[in-house]
């Protein structure tokens, strides 16, 4: 009698802290996934990197071993099917969600991804006491968007029966249920792009004798961003009555940039607004959109010595 009392006592003391482990050791949470700041021209170009971490469900124990009959299940839909928007009726950008980095197990709207699957516990998600179940995302596609700050919520619904080792054997398992929000950010930022030749005012005896020249530039920003366009002062740092041409031997030839006008002298402190499409932008990644100007020299100036006379002028656009 004395013996069975003994033996029961044991076995209490073993079954007991059992008991106790039945204790949940997988945690839900909701992780915020941001892609990294790029312009409207990355967009398009597809040139934003890639974004991944862990996907909301952690659980760590002394030892965990996944067996045939464990699971953890991921089941994803998105509140704009897998597009990154800035507002309802607005634009969007498509991307990808996977359980794996070369994505090859992507989630779909309401499609279930099992974590303990082979495929993926090759990954590395499962190390001794610790499971964590890992998300990627990429862009899509490149469409041409407006700037603004776009995102996506992510919702995850997790089930999951996980085995909790102790010594060699299963003797508990974690299972449960729980639901992670997941909001997805992608800040498009306005940029622009110009294309500008060199202008030659070809050569003359005199400076009076010197046509004034009307030329453009092309210029194009961010999809909807009204922006203004000047030039620099150039090498003179003063447009202010003049520009100035200059040789290697330090002389000056006075000239000056207008506005198709041919009298109102263009400069940072006279920006214009764009002269097409209703001063906004289209994101053509060409630039198209005309920017006339006219160029002429002093007539009234002391014409210099003879000699190669240049000056470097910057175009300058701003939103």
């Amino acid at each position: 009698m004395t013996l069975a009392r003994l033996l029961l006592a044991m076995m209490l003391a073993v079954l007991l802290p059992g008991a106790a482990e039945a204790a949940s050791y997988c945690t839900v949470s909701s992780p915020a996934f941001t892609f990294q700041p790029s312009s409207s021209y990355d967009v398009q170009a597809q040139a934003i990197p890639a974004i991944g971490g862990q996907a909301g469900l952690t659980c760590n124990a002394s030892s965990i071993s996944l067996l045939g009959t464990n699971y953890a299940n991921a089941t994803m839909t998105s509140a704009n099917g897998f597009k990154l928007m800035a507002g309802p009726g607005g634009d969007a950008i498509p991307f990808s969600v996977s359980a794996d980095q070369a994505g090859t197990i992507p989630f779909t709207q309401g499609g279930t991804v099992n974590y303990t699957s082979s495929s993926l516990l090759s990954l590395g998600i499962l190390t001794g006491g610790t499971f964590t179940p890992m998300t990627y995302m990429k862009l899509a596609a490149g469409p041409n968007v407006a700037a603004g700050t776009y995102t996506d919520t992510l919702t995850v619904a997790w089930s999951w029966n996980i085995c909790i080792v102790a010594v060699v054997v299963c003797v508990t398992s974690d299972t449960g249920t729980g639901t992670s929000t997941i909001v997805v950010t992608l800040k498009v930022n306005p940029d622009c792009k110009i294309t500008a030749n060199d202008v030659s005012l070809g050569s003359a005896p005199l400076a009076s004798q010197f046509s004034m020249a009307t030329r453009a530039v092309l210029t194009d920003c961010t999809k909807g961003s009204i922006y203004q366009v000047s030039f620099t002062a150039g090498g003179n740092n003063s447009a202010r009555p003049w520009r100035a041409m200059s040789d290697t031997g330090g002389h000056s030839l006075q000239y000056n940039i207008y506005l198709p006008d041919g009298v109102t002298i263009w400069d940072q402190s006279n920006p214009q607004t764009n002269q097409a499409n209703g001063g906004k932008g289209t994101g053509l990644v060409s630039p198209a959109q005309q920017q006339t100007y006219r160029i002429g020299v002093n007539p009234a100036q002391t014409t210099p010595p003879a000699g190669h006379y240049t000056d470097t002028v910057s175009v300058v656009l701003s939103f």
